[in-house]
């Protein structure tokens, strides 16, 4: 790690369990975000800010003004973007060593495979139950961990 690195990330480094090595396993990491809104927006933004190495950011959806008020990561100048760009963007200008990679459609199963298998981890933030099956599955066939999380309405 370089100076800078370590400035940026002290605060994390002091604690015990991350420490030097744990910060640099999180800088060699590799984590596929899957849905970018409510819930994977401030997943994406930590990450980030913690200094995972590479973030795979998966939606094929648009920006709307009615995401604004829960989905920081998107602003009110990237209404219609895509949430994938949208995220990416805010992200690179919270920490611009994290290496990014867009992807702005639905995948397939064989496409959905391919990334997790490319990942240390995924972190399904989606909205759908068709979706977490197919997530849960690739993640079981390829033995990557899975960490789902959901929100609807106040609970989480």
């Amino acid at each position: 790690m370089n100076d800078e690195q370590l400035l940026r990330y002290s605060r994390q480094i002091m604690l015990p369990d991350v420490d030097i090595d744990g910060q640099e396993k999180l800088l060699a990491a590799r984590v596929l975000i899957i849905g970018l809104g409510g819930l994977g927006s401030p997943v994406a933004m930590y990450l980030a800010a913690a200094g995972v190495g590479h973030l795979t950011l998966v939606d094929f959806d648009a920006v709307d003004l009615s995401n604004l008020q829960r989905q920081i990561a998107h602003t009110s100048a990237r209404i219609g973007a895509n949430k994938s760009a949208s995220a990416a963007q805010s992200l690179r200008e919270l920490n611009p060593e994290v290496a990014i990679t867009c992807i702005e459609k639905l995948l397939d199963t064989n496409e959905l495979l391919e990334q997790v298998r490319l990942a240390a981890v995924v972190v399904d933030c989606t909205d759908n139950f068709q979706t977490r099956f197919a997530i849960n599955t690739a993640c079981v066939a390829a033995k990557v961990p899975l960490v789902s999380g959901a929100a609807i309405r106040l609970e989480g």
